[in-house]
Order: structure tokens, then sequence, then C-alpha cells
């Protein structure tokens, strides 16, 4: 009997071992040969260019990466279901790759009420939830340890671009906003930054599928602004708005927020595009004397694509930054050696090819970057 107990003494350490090596034993969405990302994004809907060209610059990345043997040996896959931009469908979609799927995280949530809507969800189940495409408020406060952004929030836009107009004395403004919830944030967020500001403002809201924009016309005529500032993510929408003014004589300045979907906008209008003012998180994409930007002009062209957008330079941001905590997270990979991994990256000790990210244990929103580009009459940008 002495003997038997010594004998299971002696190989139960080994047992334990190899079950704790063992596939069944692996992270969730983790292989010897993958690492299973999972992304909910409007692939259809208001929101659907913006949504595609976020997952072409990230495929950009993370297909490179792949030929190149992967991280650690592991390919990246990444899932993406489509939400039409509604937050209901986006909330199952997260589920389903949380319970269904198996993601190891989440990846490039594109818009707020996607993104809203799939944080909590995610927090629940401790799966990171990496660089949603939003500047949304209620993601960059409070705190959530399973919550990384790589792009400046909209308040930050918000604010440079009241700095603006301060600069060159305009105090009239009219925010046109989309209806709903989300729009009634950034409509309230607006309203007390204007109010510091001493701007005069005048909000609009708009349906999202631009329908009968006569009364919204209507309206901003009958304001006698100066400027119109366009927060709604569906740029035929806003080409309609554009045209509907000029059309009636509107002489004003217009300007839009980082998520309005910028080239397609300027393709959309031609040479009614010139002049309008666009908030940028992420440098130009014709910035070519900057690293990070020659690396995305190549790899871009490598993987076949001719266009170069803004949305697509932050999804291949998104996924160089993500690959990095991956790699620092060796191996032996978790969850939470990724966030850990992710939490130690700077511009310390990251290069970022001339565009800072700064993660800390108490901080990961990891860009405050915000710059203004204005339209030309061909579809380009200048800064």
């Amino acid at each position: 009997m002495q003997k038997r107990r010594r004998r299971w003494l002696r190989i139960l350490p080994l047992l334990l071992l190899a079950w704790s090596l063992s596939p069944t034993h692996a992270e969730t969405g983790i292989s010897d040969t993958r690492i299973l990302l999972g992304q909910s994004a409007g692939m259809s809907g208001p929101a659907a260019y913006l949504s595609r060209q976020v997952l072409i610059g990230a495929k950009a990345y993370f297909d490179k990466v792949n030929q190149q043997g992967g991280v650690h040996g592991r390919r990246i896959e990444l899932i993406t279901r489509d939400d039409q931009y509604s937050p209901s469908l986006a909330a199952y979609n997260t589920r389903q790759l949380i319970e269904n799927d198996k993601v190891f995280a989440l990846f490039g949530f594109v818009g707020w009420p996607a993104s809203q809507a799939a944080l909590p969800i995610a927090a629940k189940a401790r799966v990171p939830l990496f660089a949603p495409v939003t500047g949304g408020d209620s993601l960059y406060r409070p705190f959530n340890r399973y919550l990384f952004t790589v792009r400046a929030g909209y308040s930050d836009e918000y604010a440079h671009f009241l700095r603006n107009m301060n600069g060159l004395g305009i105090r009239k403004l009219v925010l046109v906003y989309p209806q709903g919830r989300y729009g009634m944030l950034v409509k309230q967020d607006m309203e007390r930054k204007a109010k510091a500001g001493a701007v005069e403002l005048t909000a609009v809201d708009v349906d999202m599928d631009g329908v009968n924009l006569a009364p919204v016309l209507d309206r901003i005529i009958a304001s006698r602004t100066d400027v119109v500032m366009l927060a709604n993510a569906s740029y035929k929408t806003n080409a309609g708005i554009v045209r509907g003014l000029r059309s009636r004589g509107f002489l004003g300045q217009f300007f839009c927020l980082s998520f309005v979907g910028q080239k397609a906008l300027a393709d959309e209008l031609g040479e009614l595009a010139l002049g309008i003012l666009v908030t940028q998180v992420v440098p130009s994409p014709w910035r070519v004397s900057m690293p990070l930007v020659a690396e995305y002009r190549k790899r871009m062209a490598e993987a076949g694509h001719d266009e170069l957008t803004f949305s697509s330079l932050e999804g291949y941001i998104a996924a160089r930054v993500l690959v990095e905590g991956l790699r620092r997270a060796s191996r032996d990979l978790t969850r939470e050696k990724l966030i850990r991994s992710l939490e130690s990256i700077n511009s310390r000790n990251h290069d970022g090819g001339g565009h800072a990210i700064n993660f800390a244990p108490g901080n990961h929103n990891g860009s405050m970057y915000v710059d203004t580009a204005v339209m030309t009459r061909d579809s380009g940008f200048l800064n």
C-alpha cells in the first residue's frame, strides 16, 4: 500500500503538468497555431464604408504578420460579424463571439453604439476589448480594465475644433447630430463645451438615413450660423446637407468629426468638398515622411489596396499595437498576460513610427492625437 502511494506521489506532478499544457487547458481562443479575435462592425448600414476601411487596414497588418510566421508561431485570425450599426445586434454578436466562437479577445468594434453595447458583456466575461473605433465619452471614463483605446476621444476633437474657432473669432455654430441616444450624448457634450467657450450653439438632429432633409436645412439657414458641424456617421447624409445648403446660398464653413468617413464624403461631394475641415485622430496617410505612414502605404500596396484613408490607417495602427502586446505576452499567452503586456507599451519603449502610444496600468487610453485636415476639390486632404 505504501509502495503504491509513493508511486502516485511521484506520478501526480507529471500528470498535473501534462494537464496544464494540454489543449483543453489552453486559454480560450488560443491553440498551438492560431490566435482567434472577434469583431462586430457595421459592414452594412450607415457606417459600412468606414467599417470596411478599418477592416482593410487591420488585415493589411495582420496578414503581413501571418506571412512572417505569426506571433510566437501562431497565426492571427479575425472573425467579423455585421451589426448594421445596431447596438442590439452588436450585443448579440459580442455574446456569439465570446460564447460560441470562443475568441481570445475583441478587436476593432466600429461606432459608439456597438462598442458601448459590447463593453459590459466583454468586461463581465473578462475578455479584452481592444481599439474600438469611436471617441464616445462613456468609453473613456470611468476606467475599465478590459478596454483599450488607441484614438483620442470626441471630447478632445470638440476642444481642438473650438480652440480653432475661437482663434478665428467665430462665435456661432450649428451642430447636426444623429437622432437617438448616442446622438443626444454628442449634443450634450458639445453644449457643455460651447457654453464654456462662449460659443452660441444651435443643435439640429437628423435621421441617420437622411430622410427628408428639408426641415434640417431650414433650421440651419434660419440660425444664420457661421459654421456647420456634422457629427453624423453617414457620409451620404452629410453630403446631402452640404449640397442642400450650398444650393441655398450658404457660404459658411463646414466641419466634420473624424468618424464621418472622410474619403467617402470627399468622393461623394467632388468639387463641393473644397474647404471642408475634418478633425483627425491619426496622422495623414499622405505624410510619407513619417515612418509609420510609409510602412502603412507599403503594406496596403502589398495587399493590393490603392485607396488610402484615415480609417484604414486607424485599423492598421490598432492591429500594429495589439500585435506588439501579443509579442510581449510571450508564447504562454493568456488574457491577463495580454492586458499587462499592453499596459507596458509607451513611447519610451515602443517604436510607433512617429505616432506615440502610451498605456499604463491606470491608463488604457493610448493616444491624445488630434489634428485638422482640409478637403480639396479632387478628394484630397491638406494638413
